[in-house]
């Protein structure tokens, strides 16, 4: 696929060949062959594989049909000498403007168009082209329809930016078709957030932040550190075992038993009892002497982003028994400190790093003495005792010790090498097994993931070292069966994510529990400006209080958006749920306040209604809501170069839609079928992709569960797409309520100065504590809402037809929570 220079440089490397070509008398075949294909191939960036030639149909044979997920169209190649009559200093003309001169050229390309339903059509004798859409699926007259015309090469030269515009594979993939046919659209807007003169201000943290942030930072973060020593009590008591990592860590421990077992390549994680014992049991198995020094092949950790791989292979690493400690000695790499000092992957440098972690980790060895380096290299230095060393051994000790320490030392700066006979020497007189875990490569791209996983077969086999590395699963189950990866045998293992309400709870009681090492008051001011002082006591009746908000049976809806919104990544629910603890509009003093004067008998314990939660995740410490920098996301922003407010929320119902009607096991549809699902009721391709774009980055939508995390660049046609937990709460729950239309409503783009205006004039703005009145916030959303409903009468009737309207569904829950906003007015 060229970019515009790439072309230019190649039509101007062979217009002069096309030109002398064109004044000979070639026919419609030679024409094909030795122009259009310049002209596709070379200038345009078109692939063989984008090109079907002579294709039978009822009227005739196409000469071409070009296709790529943005839009296909057909091209009938004439003989050289048959000219176009084209209307001179035109570059667009109407079709019944040139019709009758053309009529034998047209009426043919519309008969195969028409037949192969495709529209669109390029007519080319190598010189001269016309462009255009030779039906219409509206009803309109096609002739009425617009050409866009290039009357020589002459021409295409002059105009060429226009020609790459129109005809490259690159423009036509980004554009989502032809440039000219574009449509303009009024998109001048203006949003409420870019009139406020404080949009960017920001407000203090919550008045008990200070107290609450070494508490959050302790109990809410990563249970390992590389930083800092591990407190194994903790470890124990936040760790979430769920069926699967049960299993793993079994499995593991057998893979270094006394005897392995008998195993498959690929250990399958889901629906089974005991993943975790198994692992355990075979590093448990490990047969560490020097008749079987060979180790069990490389574990590979695979899981989603955020799932819990590091944490797996921690807590199975760091609470083992001491007889295993004993046997095993491990170094643990994590790839993100390494390539930060290094800035690239070379196994001398990750050997090295290894090398001194396992001297430093375990000093008392003496692993780096002379001793011990005597040992584990005995057999070369006794092959030179009574070969090259022999005559100076006995005879001058002085020379005998310079050659053996030069040998030592040179052998030392192989640390790839050094591993090898190190290992052995562990196997061999300690009978121990050095295990090397390199965690967080799924970090990086695949190439360094290829690398890691290359490095760690290597490491396995040629030093008999025990290896486990993690690897996102997107990047192994796309690669697996592929070079390198398909040439290596290793023990797979899936992480999946514990229930997000189980970690959570448990880090919240194990806060309550150890609370007591912070003592001290703390005095604070509500946001109604009571002031207020009180014991950190005051601290855990907050974190109980949001426990019971979280955890009871009447009150779903925190956990349930952190549920929905964040799993499977661990990591991130947590750091959601860390930053509703320090946002600027989470009222700590006065929940306290609600949990201190609240009636005993109370049967609702709710103290933070999903209303504040979702404020505060959503304004952070910023007074007015901005999308770009929020964790809660507008799905009414329109894509790129369109003024459309719902094709997001089309997209997100219908595979919502699909979701509901096929289940979980046929959730999924192509990325090239949802195109032309939306394509048949008008969409552009362009638009259709960009609104996908963003849903995916908004993790709404995710791809199938074998590439989920992989980057998306170019999305492949054939990807597999579905609606994520998040997704499915958003669209299920969040776009019909109160508290999200408030806030997303700020940044939305108003292409109407009429309800601008009003929007404007009704819109509350915030005070320094980021408050603002409830009555004229509850006007805003009306207000805005009755925006929505003019453009959704501009939206298409096949449009409706599909997926009804928009404000039918969301207006059903958001009419009731205005209702009961009004009520207590």
């Amino acid at each position: 696929m060229n970019n515009i220079d790439q072309s230019l440089l190649m039509f101007e490397n062979v217009k002069n060949n096309i030109d002398n070509f064109i004044k000979s008398d070639n026919n419609e075949s030679d024409t094909r062959s030795k122009i259009i294909d310049n002209y596709l191939i070379n200038i345009l960036g078109w692939s063989e594989s984008d090109i079907k030639r002579e294709g039978k149909l009822e009227s005739g044979y196409f000469d071409y049909k070009v296709s790529c997920p943005s839009i296909s169209f057909v091209i009938e190649a004439k003989r050289n000498h048959k000219e176009f009559i084209l209307p001179s200093s035109h570059t667009k003309v109407k079709i019944k403007s040139i019709l009758r001169e053309n009529n034998d050229v047209i009426q043919q390309i519309r008969n195969y168009c028409v037949d192969i339903g495709l529209p669109y059509g390029v007519i080319t004798n190598g010189k001269q082209f016309i462009i255009s859409k030779f039906f219409n699926t509206n009803g309109s007259d096609w002739k009425e329809n617009i050409c866009l015309i290039f009357h020589s090469i002459e021409d295409i030269e002059n105009r060429f930016v226009e020609f790459y515009e129109n005809l490259s594979k690159y423009s036509l993939i980004n554009n989502g078709g032809f440039k000219y046919d574009y449509i303009p659209i009024d998109l001048e807007a203006k949003s409420i957030l870019s009139t406020l003169i404080q949009r960017d201000k920001e407000i203090d943290r919550n008045n008990l932040s200070s107290e609450l942030s070494p508490i959050i930072d302790k109990f809410f973060g990563e249970i390992f550190s590389t930083e800092q020593e591990d407190d194994l009590n903790f470890i124990k008591e936040c760790f979430v075992e769920n069926i699967e990592s049960k299993k793993n860590r079994d499995e593991i421990e057998r893979l270094f038993a006394d005897k392995a077992p008998q195993m498959a390549n690929v250990v399958k994680a889901i629906n089974t009892n005991s993943i975790v014992s198994q692992i355990v049991e075979e590093i448990s198995d490990d047969q560490i002497n020097i008749k079987s020094p060979k180790s069990p092949k490389p574990i590979i950790i695979i899981g989603t982003k955020g799932a819990g791989k590091t944490t797996f292979i921690n807590h199975l690493f760091r609470t083992r028994d001491n007889e295993f400690s004993e046997n095993h000695l491990t170094v643990y790499i994590d790839f993100r400190e390494f390539y930060e000092a290094y800035k690239s992957f070379e196994p001398t440098n990750i050997s090295k790093e290894i090398y001194e972690k396992l001297t430093d980790k375990y000093s008392e060895l003496e692993l780096h003495s002379l001793k011990a380096l005597k040992r584990i290299y005995q057999k070369q230095i006794k092959q030179n005792d009574e070969s090259i060393w022999m005559f100076v051994k006995d005879k001058d000790e002085d020379t005998y010790n310079r050659l053996l320490t030069e040998y030592l030392s040179e052998n030392l700066k192989d640390y790839s090498k050094h591993l090898e006979y190190l290992n052995n020497y562990l196997i061999r007189e300690r009978r121990k097994r050095m295990i090397v875990i390199i965690d967080n490569a799924d970090q990086y791209s695949i190439l360094i993931q290829e690398k890691i996983f290359l490095f760690s077969h290597s490491l396995s086999r040629n030093s008999n070292c025990g290896v486990i590395f993690s690897l996102r699963e997107g990047y192994y189950y796309k690669w697996r069966n592929r070079p390198p990866f398909d040439a290596y045998e290793s023990n797979v293992y899936h992480i999946t994510a514990p229930k997000y309400s189980e970690v959570l709870l448990k880090r919240i009681n194990y806060t309550l529990e150890h609370l007591n090492n912070f003592e001290g008051k703390a005095s604070s001011v509500t946001s109604r400006g009571i002031k207020i002082e009180m014991p950190n006591q005051k601290v855990i009746e907050f974190l109980s209080g949001l426990k019971d908000s979280l955890f009871s049976d009447y009150n779903s809806d925190l956990i349930n958006y952190l549920s929905f919104t964040t799993y499977p990544n661990i990591r991130e629910g947590l750091r959601v749920f860390k930053q509703f603890l320090i946002s600027g509009h989470t009222d700590v003093s006065n929940y306290i306040l609600r949990e201190v004067y609240k009636e005993v008998d109370r049967v609702n314990k709710q103290i933070i209604p999903i209303h504040e939660f979702v404020k505060s995740l959503g304004l952070q410490n910023k007074l007015y809501y901005n999308s770009e920098f929020s964790i809660v996301n507008n799905i009414f922003i329109p894509p790129k170069d369109s003024n459309d407010h719902f094709i997001n929320y089309y997209i997100l119902k219908k595979f919502y839609d699909i979701y509901e009607t096929k289940g979980i096991a046929n959730k999924y549809i192509s990325f090239s079928e949802i195109i032309e699902i939306f394509k048949e009721i008008g969409y552009r391709t362009n638009i259709i992709i960009s609104s996908i774009e963003r849903l995916l980055d908004y993790n709404l939508l995710e791809s199938d569960e074998l590439i989920t995390d992989i980057e998306f660049g170019n999305l492949d046609a054939e990807i597999d797409l579905c609606i994520s937990s998040k997704g499915y709460y958003y669209y299920k729950e969040l776009i019909k309520r109160f508290h999200y239309i408030d806030l997303v409503l700020q940044d939305t783009p108003i292409f109407s100065q009429e309800y601008f205006s009003k929007i404007k004039s009704v819109f509350p703005l915030s005070d320094n504590k980021g408050l603002r009145d409830l009555k004229a916030r509850v006007e805003t959303v009306k207000e805005f809402v009755n925006y929505l409903n003019k453009e959704e009468n501009r939206q298409a009737v096949g449009v409706f037809n599909m997926f009804g309207k928009p404000l039918d569904y969301i207006n059903e829950q958001l009419n009731a929570d205005i209702l009961r906003i009004e009520s207590k007015l």
